[in-house]
């Protein structure tokens, strides 16, 4: 029972933490951000979204950085290395998924890069940082680090990626595929972030993922509106549960099997090196 209240008491603590993100970043936009027309359109309007979620990075941090270590598990060693080579790695598993979508005839891409594009790119690829860090420390960092004190590591896998998909519900689009390709999204980041007791690996693959799916290949992000600045990806129709319709490639077949290879390879590893201490 005790364990029971613990996940409980966890998890309406991180969903409080996001609502009050949430709320903060609406009181932002209606006192400061409406009034600057560039950010409440276009690329405008989703970068002054991806920005926003650093008021949860903020909360987090100020709030934990000397009650709880456990929460923010960022090491300065190795820390270049490590978010370096993570992102590469979220490019590359994204990347994986585009070709194979593209491969089945699911969807088309043309060009869409212009000269004006690269100041976007930058923009974005630093939103798309924040966001990262902001939804890994959350999840991967609060969640993971209170329940690792009290609860087997299977549980804290679980429930963390139950709540990290569950926090997608709301997104447009969503369906039952879409759900369980985000719950094995979050198992495999729950799993890096445990392999390497820290947050710079998980946060890098989240963000690489993201801005690989939006800018550069100019698929809709979790339901989200495409912010295609290189090439435009257009899904299909007929083809849903390959290209996951309306919700991106997120939502579709091919992302499962892309992420569910990806699991069983790190398992794999798991299992053939030994335990990293630094």
């Amino acid at each position: 029972m005790q364990h029971v209240k613990k996940i409980v008491q966890v998890t309406l603590i991180a969903i409080g933490w996001f609502v009050l993100a949430q709320l903060l970043t609406l009181l932002v936009k209606y006192l400061l951000l409406r009034h600057i027309t560039v950010l409440n359109h276009g690329l405008g309007a989703v970068a002054a979204e991806l920005f926003s979620t650093g008021i949860l990075i903020l909360l987090l941090y100020f709030y934990y950085r000397r009650r709880d270590s456990a929460v923010l598990p960022f090491p300065r060693k190795k820390r270049f290395w490590y978010y370096g080579w993570a992102y590469l790695a979220g490019l590359f598993f994204f990347t994986l998924v585009w070709l194979g979508t593209l491969g089945l005839n699911a969807a088309a891409v043309h060009s869409v890069l212009r000269s004006g594009a690269w100041l976007w790119l930058l923009i974005l690829f630093f939103g798309y940082v924040i966001q990262g860090f902001s939804e890994e420390l959350l999840t991967r960092g609060y969640i993971v680090g209170k329940l690792l004190k009290t609860e087997r590591t299977y549980v804290v896998v679980i429930v963390n990626s139950l709540v990290f998909a569950g926090l997608h519900l709301m997104n447009t689009g969503i369906n039952g595929l879409a759900f369980i390709n985000i719950l094995a999204f979050s198992i495999l980041l729950t799993l890096l972030r445990l392999r390497f007791a820290n947050l710079w690996v998980a946060s890098a693959f989240h963000s690489a993922w993201n801005f690989a799916e939006g800018p550069l290949f100019g698929v809709p992000v979790s339901g989200g509106a495409s912010d295609a600045l290189v090439l435009k990806t257009t899904s299909h129709l007929g083809f849903d549960l390959i290209n996951g319709g309306s919700f991106g490639f997120e939502g579709g077949f091919v992302i499962l099997l892309v992420l569910l290879i990806a699991i069983a390879g790190f398992v794999w590893w798991e299992i053939q090196r030994p335990k990293i201490n630094d």
